[in-house]
């Protein structure tokens, strides 16, 4: 019994000592970014030129900047997705998107000059096969989508990314057309 006890009494030093060894390791401020670690930085903050090189190892109030949309494109995707939910009313819902969505799927389409998908496949999913299936269906029923802009068709076909969130009543809507949630 008594070998126990001070099993027990060991046991718990052990826990207290780790709890407070990672209390204290929490609280602390991060280390200041040595000269070396800011150069080592630099390569990467360079390789695109609307990435802020003083974001990298500080706590920088600036965020970085994402390199800026093609605004050609995103107006031909907001007509997109109006023809997808044109095609799909029955499906949809409305307002802004439940806080916990039931999945979030991503489809890459190919679109011809006539406005076709010639080719769609499912890049980022749960892994519902009935969801991904939904997601390409409305989008296949949608097809042709309108005519993308001769400046689109650098390479002759556009190939673009568009996201479906479904909700748990197998409702959905595309994030182009999508309000945020609050």
């Amino acid at each position: 019994m008594r070998l126990a006890k001070g099993r027990s009494r060991r046991v718990l030093t052990v826990l207290a000592t780790g709890a407070w060894m990672l209390l204290t390791a929490c609280s602390a401020p991060p280390p200041a970014p040595s000269r070396e670690s800011s150069t080592a930085a630099a390569p990467v903050a360079s390789v695109s030129s609307s990435v802020d090189p003083s974001a990298y190892g500080s706590r920088s109030t600036n965020p970085l900047k994402l390199a800026p949309r093609d605004p050609t494109l995103e107006a031909w995707k907001v007509s997109a997705a109006q023809r997808i939910h044109q095609t799909n009313q029955k499906s949809l819902f409305e307002g802004r998107p439940h806080h916990l969505l039931q999945a979030v799927i991503v489809v890459e389409a190919t679109v011809d000059r006539g406005g076709n998908v010639v080719a769609s496949k499912v890049t980022r999913s749960p892994h519902i096969k009935r969801l991904d299936d939904m997601a390409l269906a409305s989008l296949k029923a949608a097809s042709p989508l309108p005519a993308p802009p001769p400046v689109l068709l650098v390479r002759g076909n556009l190939v673009f990314s568009e996201t479906w969130l479904v909700q748990n009543d197998n409702t959905f809507r595309v994030r182009t057309l999508t309000l945020p949630q609050e």
